[in-house]
């Protein structure tokens, strides 16, 4: 058994509501043509951290940007219903206005991504929880359940694990396995396809580094 785990958090490549202003955002996004330049560049480079276990936010963006590392890396990615984006799957921008769309069901996440596994909360309703739009306070609770489910997991300690996921839970994650409250204002926002690398040793978490983007080209850099 390895002495330390490894926990690779990888944010998705540049999405359709990236590259637009808040009022044309669309509840669930693929990924632009810059994305795919990003992703493929990221299949490309993700093996030297070697990963040996996958996990994937069921947003397509995620799901997209994850798909050639996976094939890349000859490994089946495992699609986790709780590692969706800070506020969940959702219509409307302004403040009171956002409703909770279901996001897509098991069936559709079974055929555009077939052999992949599925949580078995996905069902067919759709993999979002949530009945309203999800506050920052209420996602650190559910990065702490991620947290506490990730710490449970024996063969964790036997494997490199890597998620993709999105901008605000990467943040939410980094504040629970680290045990410190509101990074928001204290680390730099993650790139598209950036990789952060969180070490426990000794029972205990560590930033090995964050923001780690240097597959990425200048013309191909974007948040």
């Amino acid at each position: 058994m390895s002495a330390d785990w490894k926990l690779f958090l990888i944010r998705h490549a540049q999405s359709a509501n990236n590259a637009k202003p808040d009022s044309e955002r669309v509840p669930d996004p693929g990924i632009t043509e810059l994305g795919v330049e990003q992703a493929k560049l990221l299949a490309s480079f993700i093996h030297r951290f070697e990963p040996t276990l996958l996990y994937c936010s069921p947003f397509l963006r995620s799901l997209q940007t994850l798909k050639p590392s996976a094939s890349s890396l000859g490994l089946t990615p495992i699609i986790r219903q709780d590692l969706f984006e800070q506020g969940g799957c959702h219509r409307g921008f302004e403040t009171g206005k956002r409703f909770a769309e279901p996001g897509m069901t098991r069936r559709e996440l079974e055929t555009h991504y077939s052999g992949w596994e599925l949580d078995s909360r996905i069902t067919e309703h759709g993999w979002n929880p949530l009945t309203e739009y999800e506050t920052a306070s209420q996602a650190r609770l559910r990065a702490h359940e991620v947290r506490k489910w990730f710490d449970s997991e024996p063969r964790h300690a036997t494997h490199r694990v890597a998620m993709m996921i999105h901008a605000d839970f990467k943040v939410r994650l980094l504040e629970s396995f680290l045990g410190i409250e509101d990074l928001d204002s204290h680390v730099v926002e993650p790139i598209n396809t950036s990789i952060s690398c969180l070490v426990k040793s000794n029972g205990k978490w560590q930033l090995d580094f964050w923001n780690h983007f240097h597959h990425l080209p200048d013309h191909l850099v974007s948040s």
